[in-house]
């Protein structure tokens, strides 16, 4: 049975000319876990950025879920004799909404778009593809202003981030206040503290909320929490095996002095605790500039910090060009024991 996946227009033309690359590798770590027989080409007849799936049988309901979430999806149509195009699908619905990651604006900020495929290259690399619908636990550990982390809260999932930057991490706060109490979001919002080993006390700031008041004032809710903290003392600040996906975009210019001056040194510190925090069967997403750290050294590096790296296949069509200094690159690896 035969799909056309059309694919999102994208405003930047530079991206726009690398999504049918990184569209059919995303779709590739899809397939593999839901339907690994199925066959990915370019859908030529459209003269539109579109794939074209062929499939055994008919999309079941997990694939078709999977497939909804592809960051680059703009609409699923069942393939018919003569050309014709019978719609299937759109975008998932999102669970707090659909703008979330893309209004607030900064310099700096990576395309929300981007965020959701490396989001998705862990997931379905993982041992939790299956329960990709369920509420499932994302750390960010270089947040920023929080996309990545809305990009996880637009799923349902519970969220993390840390960062250095107390700026960063109170604009995203203050978004997200503002957010909800103008699309009037059931909502609440409190202020921890964490101790790490030498007595040095963290701030977190935890939001929790419900897509439907019922489900607020019944406890389903997703959290979203925002640590002003090192991204070395992930698993000193929330312990073990809390995690299920860490997807981390590495700032090019790197801002995290105290680790060192290099994306390197800053991997080789962050890892070793990254993969301490991760779940069995989760998986670490690294994207990186290509043109100062090579990916096979960030592979290496994963794989010294005890996790399982994933090469060969659509692990190696993620690289693309952003801009005359930045070659960005996705590096994936799986916790295993």
């Amino acid at each position: 049975m035969k799909y056309c996946m059309l694919l999102w227009p994208h405003a930047n033309v530079r991206y726009q000319n690398e999504t049918l690359k990184l569209a059919q590798s995303e779709l590739r770590l899809m397939l593999d876990v839901f339907a690994p027989d199925a066959q990915i080409s370019p859908y030529d007849a459209l003269n539109l950025p579109a794939l074209e799936i062929d499939v055994p049988c008919e999309m079941d309901a997990q694939l078709l879920r999977a497939v909804r979430g592809h960051s680059l999806l703009y609409a699923l149509m069942e393939v018919r004799g003569e050309g014709a195009l019978l719609p299937v699908c759109g975008r998932e619905e999102a669970y707090v909404g659909g703008d979330l990651p893309g209004i607030l604006k900064y310099k700096g900020k990576t395309n929300e778009l981007f965020l959701q495929l490396l989001v998705n290259a862990a997931l379905y690399s993982g041992g939790y593809a299956h329960k990709g619908d369920g509420r499932l636990e994302l750390l960010d550990p270089m947040c920023g202003r929080g996309t990545t982390l809305f990009v996880g809260a637009n799923r349902g999932w519970n969220t993390t981030g840390t960062d250095l930057d107390k700026n960063d991490l109170s604009e995203a706060e203050k978004f997200l206040k503002r957010y909800f109490e103008y699309h009037r979001m059931k909502h609440d919002f409190k202020r921890e503290a964490r101790t790490v080993p030498g007595g040095k006390s963290v701030p977190v700031s935890c939001f929790s909320f419900a897509d439907a008041p019922e489900r607020f004032k019944a406890g389903e809710i997703s959290t979203l929490r925002l640590a002003n903290a090192d991204a070395t003392r992930t698993r000193e600040i929330f312990g073990r095996e809390k995690f299920h996906i860490i997807a981390c975009d590495l700032p090019y210019g790197v801002q995290h002095a105290s680790l060192g001056g290099s994306p390197e040194k800053l991997l080789a510190r962050a890892l070793p605790g990254w993969c301490a925090a991760l779940k069995k069967g989760g998986t670490v997403a690294v994207s990186f500039n290509a043109q100062t750290l090579k990916r096979e050294k960030v592979l290496h590096l994963m794989e010294e910090a005890g996790l399982e790296p994933k090469r060969g296949g659509a692990y190696e069509d993620f690289s693309h060009w952003v801009e005359q200094a930045v070659t960005r690159d996705v590096a994936v690896a799986r916790r295993v024991k």
